[in-house]
């Protein structure tokens, strides 16, 4: 239990990190995204952590607001969270957060119990979030490289 408050304090520290900076940095005016978290999770980024390819056909992306400038899109396994603004890097204390290289500016990845394997990742533009399901007789670990891939695809789609 005092991992799981350790990491709620610790992500909404950087959510507001995010959306301060996104002020700072001349982002877009309250209310309007700079841009739209399902314009990018596209199905074709999709598709590869998706068991049954019909479930894309059957139930569409679900785009949500999220504070005053950022989206979050559930599509199929994945959830992506985009915020404007520059979070550049930052500095978490959970025990379960791996820092990893290779996607932005850096950011964290963890596995939460293997049932959903999650990267933090800052760019000088925006923070993402992204949360994928472990497959079936799978391990978060053994996803990360894909994620990270997943990621990278994300940030060349961003402004």
């Amino acid at each position: 239990m005092r991992h799981v408050v350790t990491l709620f304090v610790a992500l909404s520290c950087i959510t507001f990190q995010a959306a301060a900076s996104q002020t700072r940095s001349g982002g877009p005016p309250a209310g309007q995204p700079a841009v739209r978290a399902c314009a990018v999770l596209t199905r074709d980024l999709v598709a590869p952590f998706t068991d049954n390819k019909k479930v894309l056909d059957l139930i569409p992306p679900q785009e949500e607001e999220l504070g005053t400038s950022g989206t979050a899109c559930e599509h199929g396994a994945v959830r992506l969270q985009l915020f404007p603004g520059r979070g550049g890097k930052q500095t978490v204390s959970a025990k379960d957060l791996q820092p990893i290289s290779g996607a932005g500016e850096g950011g964290y990845f963890r596995s939460n119990r293997d049932r959903y394997a999650e990267l933090m990742v800052w760019t000088g533009k925006h923070s993402l979030d992204l949360q994928v399901s472990v497959p079936s007789g799978r391990t978060a670990e053994a996803i990360k490289p894909d994620v990270v891939a997943l990621a990278n695809a994300i940030i060349a789609k961003l402004p």
